[in-house]
């Protein structure tokens, strides 16, 4: 497990990065919300959050910010860039990081299906055996999704907000984590993708900083 300040010195030691992270804290979406939230922005709380992980990568000016075309990513991924003080920074909207990613094929039947089971349901299953309804298998979307990271990784720093159970599915697909309900992805947690010398890149669980994360962090609706 790595938090943004080990991060940091890695990219200062040379080393490229890529952060793949849950948004930060938002509203509750509610039930018979069919476009998963997807003009919910983030509570006041969630906006200071992302500034305060930001401020962590303070000067890092060689970056560039990917989100999930919904309004709490790239809410995220810009007040991120403001803690960073790039206030300027662009948001590339990516529907890689959302629901038209790689890990569905029909995500409105993905929905239905969690309406039905709960949510939570259907994600552990989903985690716990590789496959599920109208998804595609973890492992080949896992490595379409790494393959995408380290395409479009093309800065010293990369920043791709997400979902949490893309990241869940993609820290899974490595065999890095496993999740409970009790044990989830909080907000701001994901997954560092660090280049070595000679172009191999590893993977590791991060959090915005290990001496304030709340571990494990509980899923929440």
């Amino acid at each position: 497990m790595l938090d943004l300040p080990q991060i940091r010195e890695a990219i200062g030691s040379g080393r490229r990065a890529a952060l793949l992270l849950r948004h930060s804290e938002r509203p509750p979406i509610r039930t018979d919300d069919k476009e998963f939230g997807r003009t919910l922005g983030l509570t006041p709380r969630g906006i200071e959050m992302a500034r305060a992980a930001g401020a962590h990568l303070a000067g890092l000016g060689d970056a560039r910010f990917f989100a999930s075309p919904m309004a709490r990513c790239r809410l995220t991924a810009r007040h991120m860039a403001e803690g960073m003080g790039l206030p300027d920074a662009t948001v590339t909207d990516a529907d890689p990081l959302g629901v038209r990613g790689f890990y569905y094929e029909d995500c409105y039947a993905v929905q239905e299906q969690m309406r039905q089971r709960g949510y939570m349901a259907f994600m552990l299953d989903y985690l716990r055996d590789g496959t599920a309804p109208h998804s595609r298998p973890i492992g080949p979307a896992t490595d379409q999704l790494a393959d995408w990271l380290r395409r479009n990784a093309s800065t010293r720093l990369g920043i791709f907000i997400s979902h949490d159970i893309f990241i869940a599915s993609f820290l899974t697909g490595l065999n890095i984590r496993t999740y409970t309900a009790e044990d989830w992805v909080g907000f701001l947690h994901g997954a560092a993708l660090l280049e070595a010398p000679g172009g191999i890149w590893t993977c590791h669980a991060c959090v915005p900083d290990l001496g304030t994360c709340r571990q494990p962090s509980a899923f929440a609706d």
